[in-house]
C-alpha cells in the first residue's frame, strides 16, 4: 500500500461562491416614507408622549401595534413623527416633512368618530384615546414649528393662535374622556394612573388660588356686569391642575383638561382680551411652561405670558407676578398700581 500525499488525503470538494447582489428592480409595495416615519416614532418620537418608563413602553410598542388595526391612529402616529422630523430638519427637508405631517393629520382627524358606538370593541376606544393624545401634541407642535418658519410680518397673534389651538384641544379632550369611560382593561392603565410623584416645588397653589378668588370678589364689587361665576369656575378648575403640578404630577396627564372643563363663555372673555381673564390664563401658562421639555410644546407658556404682559395695563400687571416668578419669564415692567395682595402675604 502506498502512502498518499497530504494534498490528496485532505482534499475536499470546493464550493464555488458566485458573486451575489440585491436586486434593485423588485416591485416595491412598501412606502419607504411611512417606514421612515414609523421607525422614527418607535425610536424617538414616542418618548415625548410618555411621562414615565411604564408609559414609554406603551407608546413605543402597544400603541403602534394597535395602529395596525386602526388606520386613523396609524396616520396620527405618522403625522406627529413627521412633525418631529420637521422640527430637527433643515429648511428644504423641513417643508417636506411639514407637508407630510399636515396631510396625515387631516386624515387622522377625519377618522375620529364623534358619536360613540356602544357596540364597538374596547380596542377602538383605546385607539381613539391614543389618537386624541397624539393630535393634542400635534396641534401645539405644528403652530410652534410653523411660527419658527415665518418672518415677523407673517406671524399670527400669539393669543389668537393659542385660542384656535385651545378650541381644538377642547374638542379632542371631550372625545378622549368619552373613550376613557369605555376602557376597562389594564393594558393602558399606566397612562391613566401614573405612579404617585414626589413634590418638586413648594406648594403655593392654594395661596395663588386664594389671591385670584379674592381679586374676583373685588372685581365683582367694582363692576356690576362682572361675570363672577364664570371666573369662579375657571379658577376652581385651574386650582386642581396647579395642585397636581405642585405635587410633582406629570403635566401631560392633566395640563389639557382645563381647556375642557372651563365654561365655553370664559373662552369668549379670553378672546375679548378681558384683563382678569388674561390674568387667569397667565396662571395657566405656568402649567404649559412645565411642558417646555417636550419638543411639541416648546416655549408656548412663555409666549402666552409675554403676550399677556404686553396687553395688560400697568395696574393689572401685579396680578401676574407669581406666573412671572414661577416661569422665570422676563417682562419689561412699568410702575403699576397695586390691585391685590400678593399670595406671599397671606
Amino acid at each position: 500500500m502506498t502512502e498518499s500525499s497530504p494534498s490528496q488525503s485532505n482534499s475536499q470538494p470546493r464550493q464555488e461562491h458566485l458573486p451575489t447582489c440585491l436586486s434593485t428592480h423588485i416591485e416595491e409595495t412598501l412606502h419607504l416614507k411611512d417606514l421612515e416615519l414609523m421607525m422614527h416614532w418607535c425610536t424617538t418620537t414616542y418618548k415625548s408622549m410618555a411621562g414615565d418608563p411604564a408609559s414609554e413602553q406603551i407608546w413605543q410598542t402597544t400603541i403602534p401595534q394597535l395602529s395596525l388595526r386602526y388606520p386613523a391612529l396609524r396616520q396620527g402616529i405618522l403625522a406627529l413623527s413627521a412633525l418631529h422630523l420637521a422640527s430637527t430638519s433643515t429648511s428644504s427637508r423641513r417643508w417636506r416633512y411639514l407637508e407630510t405631517a399636515r396631510s396625515y393629520q387631516a386624515q387622522a382627524l377625519a377618522g375620529i368618530q364623534i358619536e360613540v358606538d356602544e357596540n364597538a370593541p374596547e380596542s377602538e376606544s383605546q385607539a381613539t384615546f391614543a389618537l386624541c393624545c397624539i393630535m393634542i401634541a400635534f396641534t401645539f407642535g405644528f403652530c410652534q414649528i410653523d411660527s419658527e418658519n415665518g418672518s415677523d410680518e407673517e406671524l399670527p397673534d400669539v393669543l389668537d393662535e393659542f385660542f384656535e389651538v385651545f378650541q381644538l384641544t377642547r374638542w379632542l379632550v371631550s372625545i378622549l374622556l368619552a373613550s376613557m369611560e369605555r376602557i376597562t382593561t389594564s393594558e393602558l392603565d399606566p397612562l391613566f394612573h401614573p405612579e404617585e410623584p414626589l413634590p418638586t416645588m413648594p406648594d403655593m397653589s392654594r395661596l395663588v388660588v386664594l389671591s385670584l378668588q379674592r381679586q374676583n370678589d373685588i372685581e365683582a364689587m367694582r363692576d356690576a356686569t362682572h361675570q363672577t361665576d364664570l371666573y369662579d369656575s375657571a379658577i376652581e378648575h385651574l386650582s386642581h391642575a396647579l395642585e397636581q403640578l405642585m405635587k410633582g404630577g406629570e403635566p401631560k396627564v392633566f395640563a389639557f383638561w382645563w381647556s375642557f372643563r372651563i365654561p365655553a363663555e370664559f373662552l369668549e372673555l379670553l378672546e375679548a382680551r378681558r384683563p382678569f381673564a388674561l390674568v387667569v390664563l397667565a396662571h395657566y401658562s405656568v402649567i404649559l411652561h412645565h411642558l417646555r421639555g417636550s419638543w411639541w410644546m416648546g416655549d408656548w407658556g412663555n409666549r402666552i405670558l409675554q403676550e399677556i404682559g404686553d396687553i395688560l395695563e400697568p395696574e393689572w400687571q401685579d396680578l401676574i407676578n407669581w406666573p412671572i416668578d414661577a416661569t422665570g419669564c422676563f417682562l419689561p415692567r412699568t410702575d403699576a398700581c397695586v390691585r391685590v395682595v400678593s399670595p406671599l402675604s397671606f
